[in-house]
């Protein structure tokens, strides 16, 4: 569990960084996020913390909206990302019924030996 717990820690910290990467890639033009977000001359600290919340609302929903990708390069990561979270569903929700069946299995073998 801290195995999965730091690497989506991980996941989360490198699309945040993409994330903003696209941004400055666009030398922060009107059309990025953080010109939109109104966070260009913000600390560091708080540009970071904006991406991390845009990355965490991606990956577990839809987003929330107030983040929203304007240019190809936003695009681009966000579908590439929301995909990775439709996986991580998936993913998890296979591992949470493959361990539960196993469980209710061993629950009823114990029960027909006795």
């Amino acid at each position: 569990m801290l195995k999965f717990i730091f690497t989506a820690l991980i996941c989360l910290h490198i699309v945040a960084s993409l994330w903003f990467l696209s941004a400055k890639l666009n030398d922060f033009g009107p059309d990025t996020w953080v010109a939109r977000f109104g966070i260009k001359d913000a600390s560091n600290g708080r540009q970071y913390l904006s991406a991390i919340y845009w990355s965490t609302a991606t990956v577990l929903t839809v987003g929330y909206g107030d983040i929203s990708a304007t240019t190809n390069s936003e695009r681009i990561i966000s579908i590439l990302w929301m995909m990775i979270g439709v996986g991580f569903y998936s993913f998890t929700i296979g591992t949470l019924t493959s361990v539960l069946s196993k469980i209710d299995t061993r629950q009823s073998q114990l029960r027909a030996k006795t």
